[in-house]
């Protein structure tokens, strides 16, 4: 599977002329037949007055002047009654045709609604490597903002017209399309065959589901990620329909909630080999008992491991052992709850000294 990319400015910049483009092709489409009257028109007059006139014009001479006499520039009336009558009633057609075209292009171009949709499936499709998040609920929301934060491209395609994150995301330059993901060609539309994984997150499983196998029928190599809300269901997915990745939103809160319950300060758990790790911020104390310590000591007493810090000298993310830890440090870091209540209490001044943790 393709690794999803950040795109460079100059690609952006190409992006938004290609799909600009594409807007200005589909407005042309749509007004095709009202041109195509008009040239009818010109061309038909064209040949009555090459037909009509004597001495016979070039063909040339006289598409200019049906060009001339259409546009209000009039020309000599020639000799036959019935050319004379065209050249009256030629004006009077082009009017009509130009005034009813430009209503129509009009119509296409300032409907707010119908051209913001127009744009979104624009530029959607000029996207390569990009992600596909369908569901932009509140859990699609933040899905939405990691990517973004991880420089990832994104298509979003959510059911609701008028969801209360649509202005958001379109405002950071995600096209949002609106349509029931379910159909083929809505899937299509966001540049399926194009994107390197397919993230389905609407608030109902079966929904879910239908997506993702609807996109498996389509891309049969994409990489799926769903989110379901019942846990025998996300554990048959994988084998069953070749699904990757399902996650069940049940089974991922459990163990924040639970370790949330036993400890303070918590943030976030997870299970790594069967085991309940949580993650904690915590401030190192003044004059306590990690001020002034190495990172690695800190971690091999008390096995936790220091993912991130942020000290006087800026933020690091994973922090080299040999650093030394001063008053002040911001400090995540991430071990099983009872190592993490036993940092929390021995990070303060003067604290008494414990036997370290051990698992």
């Amino acid at each position: 599977m393709k690794r999803a990319k950040a795109p460079s400015r100059k690609a952006r910049w190409k992006r938004l002329v290609a799909a600009s483009l594409r807007d200005g092709w589909i407005v042309f489409r749509d007004s095709w037949v009202w041109l195509g009257l008009w040239l009818l028109l010109w061309l038909g007059f064209t040949m009555a007055i090459w037909a009509g006139t004597r001495p016979v014009l070039a063909f040339h001479e006289a598409l200019y002047q049906a060009f001339s006499q259409m546009t209000l520039n009039p020309v000599p009336l020639p000799e036959p009654w019935w050319l004379q009558l065209l050249f009256y009633l030629a004006p009077a057609l082009n009017i009509i045709l130009l005034a009813r075209g430009a209503l129509n292009m009009g119509i296409l171009l300032f409907d707010k609604r119908n051209r913001r949709e127009a744009w979104q499936m624009a530029l959607a499709s000029t996207y390569r490597d990009h992600i596909i998040v369908c569901g932009l609920g509140k859990i699609g929301y933040r899905v939405v903002g990691q990517l973004l934060a991880s420089g990832c491209d994104i298509v979003v395609i959510d059911a609701h017209n008028d969801g209360p994150f649509h202005e958001l995301v379109m405002g950071q330059h995600v096209p949002v399309i609106i349509g029931d993901a379910r159909q083929p060609e809505l899937l299509q539309q966001a540049g399926l065959h194009h994107a390197t994984s397919l993230t389905v997150v609407t608030g109902d499983d079966l929904t879910n589901l239908d997506i993702a196998l609807t996109a498996r029928e389509q891309h049969p190599d994409i990489h799926i990620v769903m989110r379901v809300f019942n846990d025998s269901l996300a554990g048959k997915l994988s084998s069953a329909f070749n699904i990757q990745t399902a996650f069940s939103t049940s089974a991922l809160a459990a163990p924040t909630l639970a370790a949330a319950a036993l400890g303070r300060g918590i943030t976030n758990a997870l299970y790594v080999a069967g085991k309940l790790l949580s993650t904690v911020e915590i401030t190192v104390e003044r004059d306590g008992i990690f001020d002034g310590r190495l990172i690695q000591t800190v971690e091999n007493q008390h096995d936790i491991s220091v993912l991130y810090r942020r000290g006087r000298n800026g933020e690091d993310l994973r922090p080299r052992g040999d650093e030394r830890l001063t008053s002040g440090d911001q400090l995540v870091i991430i071990g099983p709850l009872a190592a993490i209540n036993h940092i929390q209490a021995q990070n303060k001044p003067n604290a008494a000294p414990h036997a370290p943790y051990r698992l």
